[in-house]
């Protein structure tokens, strides 16, 4: 195993966590990651229901959140669809998303890992042969799942747009809109099981005009999943960059 001082930015941070990128394509899926964390978080974060412009959609809040009380740990399958707004690219990805309270990710796609305990994050890129290791970072100004989650409300309105089969499932539709013009996402829609009320697709449109779409394949709940999960282990002959 190598290690080695960071020589050249191959890097770029989110909320406090760095992650290696070797294309562009791959910033893009990487830089997505929190907001689908953001998302999926709702499986085992309990917060407050978001406000609703009718008393459908806030009905449909308030029982995905008395649902999400009961979670202590999940996994999910999922599959990712990115379409860059100003190329017309579109790559598809699949994945797998673990997670437990509190703070702790385990993120698997077929090109990079991406783990955190809560205080150290470990970013692992195949291509590269690189792991960077570095802190979380507990910034105000930083993007993280959990303060996304605690301002929604104040935040973001919630509309119920339709209901509509997903999988032969009756799905509710939920919009959310920011509130704050400065914010990163223009739009994100939710569909939300009408029978366990739990989110099974996701689509986020961001300012650059960027689509990004998350549909859960296959959810695992309350697991007793072990902590170690969420330390990573650092194959042989992997150059290790340390930035803690």
């Amino acid at each position: 195993m190598k290690n080695a001082k960071l020589k050249m930015k191959n890097w770029f941070e989110i909320g406090g966590l760095r992650f290696g990128v070797n294309s562009r394509i791959t910033k893009k899926v990487i830089r997505h990651l929190p907001l689908v964390i953001c998302i999926f978080s709702l499986l085992i974060v309990p917060r407050s229901p978001l406000h609703a412009q009718n008393e459908s959609a806030q009905n449909i809040i308030e029982k995905i959140s008395k649902k999400y009380e009961t979670i202590i740990d999940a996994t999910l399958e999922f599959s990712q669809t990115i379409r860059l707004g100003i190329m017309k690219r579109e790559q598809s990805f699949e994945g797998t998303l673990t997670m437990k309270r509190e703070k702790k990710y385990r993120i698997e796609l077929e090109q990079q890992t991406i783990v955190t305990n809560g205080i150290t994050v470990w970013s692992y890129s195949k291509p590269n042969q690189q792991v960077l290791i570095d802190s979380v970072k507990d910034d105000p100004k930083n993007f993280t799942p959990e303060k996304i989650l605690l301002h929604a409300p104040e935040n973001y309105y919630s509309t119920l747009l339709k209901k509509e089969q997903l999988d032969g499932k009756q799905m509710n539709v939920v919009k959310l809109t920011p509130k704050d013009d400065r914010s990163f996402i223009s739009t994100m829609k939710l569909w939300i099981d009408a029978t366990d009320s739990l989110i099974k697709k996701a689509e986020i449109t961001d300012v650059n005009e960027n689509f990004t779409q998350y549909i859960v394949k296959k959810i695992s709940l309350n697991k007793n999943i072990n902590d170690s999960t969420f330390t990573f282990s650092i194959p042989e002959n992997i150059e290790v960059i340390d930035l803690r």
